[in-house]
């Protein structure tokens, strides 16, 4: 069972603007399709289209261990008349992963056929991406075991183009930090891109991740790998070689 979310203690201030975060619900998912198709829109999960995210979010959602913890706000809208309407509170970022990833991976790879028509119908629009299916295919049913048990993944996170520089992408690191310790996780890892990606791995270095190493991922693509220990008494994670 998932333990309560302590995260809500984080706010982060947008002008007159304060946000918090919460625990994802199955309300949240298609908000958070759109800024994940936002801020990755040349990625590869992206091109598998906006019912194959809606899918892989809602199994993280479901999964014992998942974490998908939500930024929300206050903001005004306008509509096409340009009539102020009362602030309404949306979505302003995310971020999502797993404790033990291996299990969320073979979770996956067990309710493969709710992936099928998605998968298939990106390919249909673009066959090209038959390479990366077969590599994402081999990696759900084959997960890594470098990783020990009670380590978490943190396989994305995204803030809207207007909340960018707010700290909203802090706070949420942090929230998630914070949960993914309340599960008894070890450390929390991730990757991302080494090359062409100057901000983001600076932002990663910034909120207290350190960086183990550089390696070449499929098609030539060069990925950094960054890990936080220390989430419990006892000694912290180390891939292995």
């Amino acid at each position: 069972m998932k333990r309560a979310c302590p995260a809500s203690q984080y706010r982060s201030t947008m002008g007159d603007r304060t946000d918090s975060i919460r625990e994802a619900t199955p309300n949240d998912i298609p908000g958070i399709v759109t800024i994940h198709q936002k801020a990755f829109s040349n990625f590869f999960l992206t091109k598998l289209g906006s019912e194959f995210l809606r899918k892989y979010y809602s199994l993280v959602l479901n999964y014992r261990s998942g974490i998908i913890l939500v930024s929300e706000g206050q903001t005004v809208v306008s509509d096409s008349a340009g009539l102020v309407s009362e602030p309404q509170t949306v979505l302003h970022g995310f971020a999502c992963g797993f404790v033990d990833p291996a299990e969320f991976y073979q979770l996956m790879w067990r309710t493969k056929l709710n992936f099928a028509l998605p998968v298939l119908s990106a390919l249909v629009l673009h066959p090209s991406l038959i390479t990366k299916v077969l590599h994402g295919v081999q990696r759900i049913y084959t997960p890594s075991s470098e990783w020990p048990v009670r380590s978490c993944e943190l396989s994305s996170i995204a803030v809207t183009p207007e909340t960018a520089g707010f700290g909203v992408g802090k706070i949420l690191i942090r929230g998630f930090l914070t949960q993914a310790r309340s599960m008894g996780a070890r450390c929390v890892y991730l990757t991302t891109d080494a090359d062409g990606n100057d901000a983001v791995n600076a932002f990663y270095l910034d909120v207290g991740f350190q960086h183990t190493r550089r390696f070449l991922q499929h098609e030539g693509r060069w990925m950094n790998e960054y890990v936080i220990n220390g989430l419990e008494a006892t000694d912290g994670c180390e891939t292995q070689p």
